[in-house]
């Protein structure tokens, strides 16, 4: 049974939504309540997001984060599985613009189920000379 890695989980949570309040599991038997905040709540935007990372050599990658994680977190992640040099490899959204690591999920535009891929980064052009 494989798990979906998840960047920026702190703790495990489950939101009630006659109370408006977020049920977070401290320990066992210990539950405390934290506010849902309402912006979130209306739009119908979750905390956490799901990406799919693809790659033209590896194998898909399923990756659960929240929007406000930096994606150098992802890039990190998913360089070090593959033992992949992180400054040889471009990460594209699905429009085929670069990612930026310093970037957060919201400001590049991903939303839940969108994927990044990832390519071998080309310095140069062909190799032959110009006459």
């Amino acid at each position: 049974m494989s798990s979906t890695p998840v960047v920026g989980h702190e703790k495990e949570a489950e939101a009630t939504p006659e109370s408006g309040h977020r049920k977070e599991a401290a320990a066992e038997d210990e539950v405390t309540l934290t506010p849902v905040k309402p912006e979130a709540a209306a739009e119908g935007k979750r905390a956490y997001i799901h990406i799919k990372v693809t790659s033209q050599t590896f194998p898909d990658a399923f990756v659960r984060a929240k929007r406000k994680v930096v994606l150098s977190r992802v890039m990190d992640m998913y360089c070090d599985k593959h033992w992949l040099n992180p400054e040889a490899v471009v990460f594209l959204n699905d429009e085929g613009k670069r990612i930026r690591p310093s970037q957060t999920a919201e400001e590049a535009g991903l939303d839940d189920g969108e994927y990044i891929s990832v390519h071998i980064a080309q310095l140069g052009g062909s190799g032959r000379a110009s006459a």
